[in-house]
């Protein structure tokens, strides 16, 4: 019997906090805790949608934000940076906030990277 690759169970989107616990599992394995503030970069892209913000509009949006607001590489994006720790409940409610934000703006977050800074 041939099993198709569409007749396996849906999986759930993994939440944000899921995401970002993904994150901090590699940065563990390389002995960072998290805790300690470093370089933070977050991503969003447009979707591919009628009615989603010019990328002006989502970086004016951003501007009450205490972070660095630059074009993405690829042209379409923006990335944002600030320095924080990454471990701690709150990060994980603004990556949520900032999840729901470019959502209500027709545009995808797309996470986060940082620098590794091992603890002591």
């Amino acid at each position: 019997m041939i099993k198709w690759p569409w007749s396996k169970p849906a999986q759930q989107p993994l939440g944000q906090a899921a995401k970002n616990d993904l994150v901090r599992a590699q940065l563990g394995k390389l002995g960072d805790g998290g805790r300690k503030p470093r370089h933070v970069i977050h991503f969003a892209y447009p979707e591919e949608a009628p009615g989603a913000l010019s990328r002006a509009d989502v970086k004016s949006s951003l501007a009450d934000l205490d972070v660095r607001i630059t074009d993405a590489a690829d042209g379409t994006g923006v990335v944002f940076e600030h320095e924080r720790e990454v471990a701690s409940a709150d990060f994980d409610n603004l990556t949520v906030r900032l999840a729901a934000h470019f959502a209500s703006m027709g545009w995808d977050y797309d996470g986060w990277e940082c620098a590794v800074e091992a603890d002591e």
